[in-house]
């Protein structure tokens, strides 16, 4: 790391949480996520240990890049699914409020920070509440539809499953049940935390003049506990019941709840009532709240399916308008100009493509190279390399001052900047007739020389400057290293140095060092440091760009 990242880059409390509910396999715990990474599994090692054994030892990983939070399952046997689909091996996925993950048999619901749903408060009647008050439907029961329910139902399916969104999927549902029952109040709900003390209210309606105001009484914390097992349940008036403050007491004397599930997973919960003034309803009610409930479960699925469609379709075309530009921008892969000559590869990451590398002349036809890494993703930092690249050109053209060159480029990108874009650049010219190169130090860190005795050495500038974009004015100081006929300039992205091994541990300079050792050109350089890459991350996937340019003194 070098001296002008920020402490966020270590855990800064300003950097976004990720709240994780975990239940199943009689598990039912909550994590507040503040580390950069995570790993899932049966390991001794892995911070959120799973313990059934279909879970792979290290199944999945959840980690923050840029502000963001992402899964990405590392090769698991039995997979990892989000909203129903199953997540490809080794390519990373955000994650998003309201989002389920599924590694069998748990369910990692990611909380919602922010309240997007009005709650209502359950009551514990569990010891007001006799046993034989409360019963699961039974199936048979839930076979039987009257004609003109079966009527209503059919009409409601079409219109369920158009809805383009939860909400409006939510009023569909209860304005059918509400339509096809006696019931007076209906609420789709989801529990905001594990447990059923707080549930968010995705859809609540009450039948007019069926409730006597009741709109905001609780709801039966003993019927959701119950309904949680997967099964439709209902509790009916009995005169032992009476005591039950909660519903009862509300003038309530019938509910029902029905588990909404996706797959084999309980997503939310369809919950009615009914009031002395709305009467009790007929006996095939619960054979219809069960039949929209599956309905709903069918429209949830869908609805998540596309929803994943979408963000990994807009993941990929950010990743594909950034490597475009890249492309389009970078160096020939192999070349020469005015006395040096190099290799380069750049791979792009699976989250982040913004690498940006160049070779051109400054003013006096001296060589000049800058290779850097863009903070974020997608068409933005696409954007924000064109205009530093094309900067730095037009500077180069009529100056040869490298330290007055990176001055005022900085300064013309903090025009179009916010804080939280920066670049950090390596840019150095090469005076080939004094066998130097002069250095400026952008906040990047990373080149190293091998010499042509074989011996390599890490370039560090004392003072060097901060990233691109961040100080306005900024008066960069270069420096000048020797570079003699066949000594090699290697400089290289962050996505090579701080990509993370399966331990955790970053591959770093010492890696660097190692794989260099016995090179015999720039070509066999690139290849090494990327054979060792690959070998290090151990079948992970490289969240960043990975950017390789090795220079040969080549007069």
């Amino acid at each position: 790391m070098n001296e002008f990242e920020t402490d966020g880059d270590q855990g800064d409390s300003s950097q976004p949480l990720l709240e994780v509910i975990i239940t199943g396999d009689g598990m039912q715990e909550s994590f507040a996520l503040d580390q950069d990474e995570y790993l899932i599994g049966r390991a001794v090692d892995a911070q959120i240990q799973l313990s059934s054994p279909s879970v792979s030892r290290r199944h999945a990983r959840i980690f923050r890049h840029d502000n963001d939070w992402f899964i990405e399952d590392l090769g698991s046997r039995h997979g990892t699914e989000i909203c129903g689909v199953r997540i490809e091996p080794n390519r990373p996925v955000g994650l998003h409020e309201g989002e389920r993950v599924v590694v069998r048999p748990y369910l990692i619901k990611i909380k919602s920070g922010t309240q997007e749903h009005s709650t209502i408060f359950s009551t514990d009647d569990s010891g007001s509440i006799q046993p034989d008050s409360l019963a699961t439907v039974p199936a048979a029961e839930l076979e039987s539809l009257a004609s003109q329910r079966l009527g209503l139902l059919m009409d409601s399916a079409a219109s369920i499953q158009q809805t383009d969104d939860v909400s409006a999927m939510a009023e569909a549902v209860i304005g059918a049940v509400l339509a096809g029952t006696e019931f007076g109040r209906g609420f789709l709900l989801e529990p905001v935390s594990g447990g059923f003390e707080e549930i968010s209210i995705i859809c609540g309606q009450t039948r007019l003049g069926s409730t006597d105001g009741s709109e905001g009484d609780p709801i039966s914390r003993t019927l959701l506990n119950a309904a949680s097992q997967g099964q439709v349940v209902r509790l009916m008036d009995e005169p032992d019941i009476q005591a039950a403050v909660s519903i009862v007491g509300a003038g309530v004397k019938e509910a029902l709840c029905v588990p909404i599930k996706v797959g084999d997973l309980i997503q939310a919960y369809l919950y009615l009532d009914a009031s002395a003034v709305s009467g009790s309803d007929s006996s095939d009610a619960a054979a219809f709240c069960s039949a929209i409930g599956r309905l709903c479960g069918m429209a949830y699925a869908n609805l998540q399916r596309l929803e994943l469609q979408a963000t990994q379709a807009r993941l990929v075309q950010e990743l594909e308008a950034a490597q475009m530009v890249q492309k389009r921008m970078a160096p020939a892969e192999t070349g020469s100009m005015a006395g040096i000559k190099w290799r380069l590869d750049v791979v792009p990451g699976t989250i982040v493509a913004g690498d940006l590398v160049c070779a051109c002349q400054d003013s006096l036809g001296r060589p000049m190279v800058f290779l850097g890494d863009v903070a974020g993703k997608g068409a933005a930092a696409g954007l924000l390399m064109a205009a530093l690249e094309a900067r730095l050109v037009s500077e180069s053209e009529r100056d040869a001052d490298l330290s007055e060159m990176v001055r005022r480029s900085n300064n013309a990108i903090m025009r179009v900047t916010d804080a939280s874009e920066f670049i950090t650049l390596w840019t150095v010219i090469f005076d080939l007739e004094n066998n130097r190169a002069f250095c400026v130090d952008s906040g990047h860190g990373y080149c190293v020389i091998i010499r042509r005795d074989g011996t390599i050495e890490q370039v560090q500038i004392e003072e060097g400057g901060p990233p691109i974009g961040v100080v306005s004015d900024y008066p960069y100081v270069g420096e000048s290293v020797a570079f003699h006929p066949g000594d090699r300039m290697v400089i290289f992205s962050d996505g090579l140095a701080e990509q993370q091994g399966p331990d955790g541990n970053m591959f770093e300079f010492e890696r660097v060092f190692k794989a260099l050792e016995g090179s015999p050109d720039e070509q066999e350089d690139v290849s090494r440091l990327y054979a060792a890459l690959e070998a290090f991350a151990g079948g992970r996937s490289w969240e960043d760009d990975v950017t390789i340019m090795s220079v040969t003194h080549d007069s």
